[in-house]
């Protein structure tokens, strides 16, 4: 145990130690210092607890402590954190007001990832889109782009010479796109996939499956219409709800001035417009995008590659909220005592 998680705990805290499942006997300080992997087998006789430590494994972050501070992690490692707390309530009941799920906006989420810990993302994609949800991907990765269920190519080049869009469909549509790079670029992946012996690792990605029974109308598609941010060239888009969308084209040919600037901005302005003017006066002001109009958009929640929310002391317990079960959970195994007599506190008889 390391010396700043002693310090964190006074001693009587310390002293309190739960048995696992796997017959350790741990302190709450212990507990911060081990794995996600090491705390699954530990509290593997907790529902709630692995409720909040599996979505961790999911996206390939098992090897973090649960007491590992937050400005530590890569940017890479901070957005699949903020993914996995997510993904811990994705199984749980729509409520009324967001019935139809949420749009999820992840910027180039493999950056850093081993091919491995790529097919372990797409695995938690797929528990996201089981859930309702939506999927919009700002990525570059063919395999990926590869196993989404529709795209839209930005470019065809960065700078002033992008901002159009230059194809949008399924990635067989744009396979057959001479116009687009990436288009090109799958065909020649798809060949160099040919010409080699079958590997695991080569085969990360599978076939667009379809997700639950659910079946796309596109009356109910979010439409982005005349967008001119930054450099994009009044592009129209649509894109499908429940869906894996994957946004593409070269570097600084708009892919995240029409997920970010666009959508996101747009998404969280109309939540704030949505609060009572009291409210609104705490909150700064979301800027319009340019754009003629946006139909169809949910509630937006945008992954970036960034350090996630959380002051200093943040660990990987808090954000994803198992900190407060296990506070909870230490909490009933101590004894309260009488701060005077240092009696234990008893309940009473109703005598």
């Amino acid at each position: 145990m390391s010396g700043l998680q002693r310090r964190r705990y006074r001693d009587e805290v310390l002293d309190i130690r739960r048995e696992g499942a796997d017959g350790r006997r741990a302190n709450i300080a212990e507990v911060l210092e081990m794995t996600v992997t090491g705390a699954l087998a530990f509290f593997s006789d907790s529902r709630e607890v692995c409720q909040r430590l599996a979505p961790l494994a999911d996206v390939g972050l098992e090897y973090v402590t649960l007491g590992q501070a937050v400005p530590t992690l890569s940017g890479g490692e901070a957005q699949r954190l903020k993914l996995a707390g997510h993904l811990a309530q994705a199984g749980s009941v729509l409520s009324s007001t967001t019935h139809k799920g949420k749009l999820f906006l992840f910027d180039e989420p493999t950056t850093g990832l081993h091919f491995q810990d790529v097919t372990r993302l797409l695995g938690a994609f797929r528990k996201l889109l089981a859930a309702g949800h939506s999927l919009l991907v700002i990525e570059h990765n063919l395999d990926v782009i590869r196993a989404c269920d529709w795209i839209i190519d930005l470019g065809p080049e960065g700078g002033d010479a992008g901002g159009h869009v230059v194809c949008t469909g399924t990635p067989a549509d744009v396979r057959g796109n001479a116009q687009s790079h990436t288009g090109r670029a799958l065909v020649d992946y798809e060949r160099a996939l040919a010409g080699e012996p079958a590997a695991e690792s080569a085969a990360i990605a599978e076939p667009a499956p379809r997700y639950g029974a659910i079946e796309r109308d596109a009356r109910h598609d979010i439409v982005i219409h005349n967008a001119r941010e930054h450099n994009l060239k009044s592009i129209d888009a649509r894109i499908p709800r429940n869906r894996f969308t994957v946004i593409t084209g070269v570097s600084g040919s708009g892919k995240s001035t029409l997920a970010f600037d666009i959508l996101f901005n747009e998404g969280q302005r109309r939540y704030l417009e949505s609060l009572n003017a009291y409210a609104r006066q705490f909150v700064q002001p979301a800027a319009r995008p340019d754009v003629d109009a946006i139909f169809g958009i949910p509630p937006t929640v945008a992954i970036e590659q960034r350090t996630s929310r959380g002051g200093r002391k943040s660990t990987v317990a808090t954000l994803t909220e198992i900190y407060h079960f296990l506070r909870l959970l230490y909490v009933k195994l101590g004894s309260q005592y009488c701060p005077d007599c240092d009696a234990p506190i008893e309940p009473q008889s109703t005598a």
